[in-house]
């Protein structure tokens, strides 16, 4: 027999878990726009496959591709993620998650929207992805508009984003916290 008690507890057991595969989505968007390849690889587990399109193979293999790729090119880019829909399987997960991508190059800019399928596993506590197929929906390139921070009149002081190490995001929170004339305890980099 169930009781409320331990219906209760079997609920907030499967919402930590949905929790725990949600971020694991955004340390990966994360690494993904921060050039972080310690931080995207360890979004998936190391057996886990990656059908990107144009790659279909290992998803680490994936990751040293793209990071290699970006490290060559200079443009800004940030992902957007919209639904995310987990249905829990016990120790396996499926999660949609719908996105928009944008990527800022010197002569165009490239606005691309589509899906994350994701077949998520836990193992020894922690959930990770196991296999990938990113669905494109659509892509659109759009003109140079000019440089946004005279376009907003943004002071040269103005945080602004780059890559690891050096974004604002990997900086002790404590001295952006004086700067700003509040405290926290948080001094480390989340570990996913």
């Amino acid at each position: 027999m169930v009781t409320d008690d331990s219906a209760s507890a079997s609920a907030v057991l499967e919402l930590l878990d949905k929790q725990a595969i949600y971020e694991n989505m955004m340390f990966y968007i994360r690494g993904q726009d921060r050039k972080d390849l310690e931080l995207v690889k360890s979004t998936f587990w190391p057996d886990a496959t990656e059908d990107h399109g144009a790659f279909v193979g290992s998803a680490h293999d994936f990751c040293d591709l793209v990071h290699e790729r970006s490290r060559t090119t200079r443009y800004t880019a940030v992902h957007n993620c919209g639904n995310v829909l987990i249905e829990m399987l016990g120790d396996q997960a499926k999660r949609e998650t719908v996105f928009t991508y944008v990527r800022v190059e010197t002569e165009r800019t490239i606005v691309l929207s589509g899906r994350y399928r994701d077949l998520c596993e836990k193992r020894r506590g922690q959930w990770k992805v196991l296999r990938r197929l990113v669905i494109f929906e659509w892509v659109q390139t759009l003109p140079p508009n000019g440089d946004y921070w005279e376009i907003f009149g943004y002071p040269s002081t103005a945080s602004r984003g780059t890559i690891y190490p050096d974004d604002p995001i990997y900086h002790d929170w404590n001295v952006l916290s004086r700067i700003r004339g509040t405290t926290t305890d948080e001094t480390e980099r989340p570990n996913p």
